[in-house]
């Protein structure tokens, strides 16, 4: 069987760079053409040493993990230890992920038999059992996924982090939900400058019910006699200018509350100066939160140490 090595040297330094891209992207650390290249260039000579007296000290584990340090030492330098830790064990999921992902799509448009005649005969000119068509596409599809991915994972933690169980007290009814505190959130009574929150309207269906709710909705639209169960909310009313792309009325209505209660990082905020907007479609589609934190309620309020 005849290898090409300097083909093979040429797709292992393509695929060596990609998943140092990658772990850089994913660890956002800054992205240094020069570093990467000569860390990706010592990477793919692992294909002429395996092929030196010295070939099977690369078949050991021990090599390969101080000769993976030495890459990731190029590629990122030292700081300090955790750092280098952190680059050395994400270059390691990276590559494992990627590496996982284009098998798995290998096999996954093979048959049974193509599967057993792979492992029992070698295949293709270079030594290969992964076509060369399906490595340049398919690598480069695993990699946009995993970045995409690990992208998501990052928005969803940082979303996450700012989180916070919410308790609003109206009329003797308290309500409990999953709130966002969203730093972009700058809504204001204009008269007042009281800060508002966002809740989805269907939180108080339960309490006052679905037609007084949508009642209290349609005073912006309509000045119309309104029920006596939706008597009592009226002098809690406030009707706030808002504008939303989707949104066919330029106001939003709003409720006085007789407090809200946030605990968020082990900390309990207690607020009376404070608007309910009440909001009729889904502010999460996953449901992740049902309420809109204004940030200013985090702010000069009285805290105390969660229970």
């Amino acid at each position: 069987m005849t290898l090409y090595l300097d083909v093979i040297w040429f797709l292992n330094l393509c695929i060596d760079y990609l998943l140092i891209a990658l772990t850089a992207l994913v660890l956002k650390r800054p992205f240094v053409q020069m570093r990467f290249l000569v860390a990706a260039v010592f990477a793919s000579l692992v294909v002429f040493f395996m092929f030196t007296p010295y070939g099977m000290l690369f078949y050991q584990p021990w090599m390969k993990a101080l000769y993976s340090a030495v890459i990731v030492l190029i590629a990122f330098g030292f700081k300090r230890f955790t750092y280098f830790i952190q680059g050395l064990l994400m270059f390691y999921f990276v590559t494992f992920m990627t590496g996982g992902g284009l098998f798995a799509l290998h096999y996954f448009w093979q048959t049974e038999v193509d599967i057993l005649t792979g492992l029992t005969s070698a295949k293709g000119m270079y030594g290969s059992k992964i076509s060369w068509v399906f490595v340049f596409i398919g690598f480069p599809l695993v990699w946009y996924f995993a970045k995409q991915r690990f992208e998501t994972i990052e928005v969803k933690r940082i979303q996450y982090d700012q989180l916070a169980s919410i308790d609003i007290v109206i009329e003797g009814y308290t309500f409990t939900m999953q709130g966002l505190i969203d730093s972009g959130n700058q809504l204001y009574d204009p008269i007042t400058k009281v800060p508002v929150m966002i809740i989805e309207a269907e939180l108080l269906y339960d309490a006052f019910g679905k037609t007084v709710v949508q009642e209290i909705l349609s005073y912006t639209e309509q000045e119309s006699t309104q029920s006596e169960q939706a008597t009592k909310l009226m002098s809690r009313l406030r009707i706030i200018p808002y504008r939303v792309i989707g949104q066919s009325t330029p106001f939003l209505t709003a409720i006085k509350p007789d407090r809200v209660t946030i605990k968020h990082d082990n900390k309990l905020y207690e607020v009376t100066r404070v608007l309910i907007g009440i909001q009729e479609r889904e502010l999460s589609p996953e449901g992740a939160y049902q309420c809109i934190v204004h940030p200013k309620l985090l702010i000069n309020q009285s805290i105390s140490l969660a229970q």
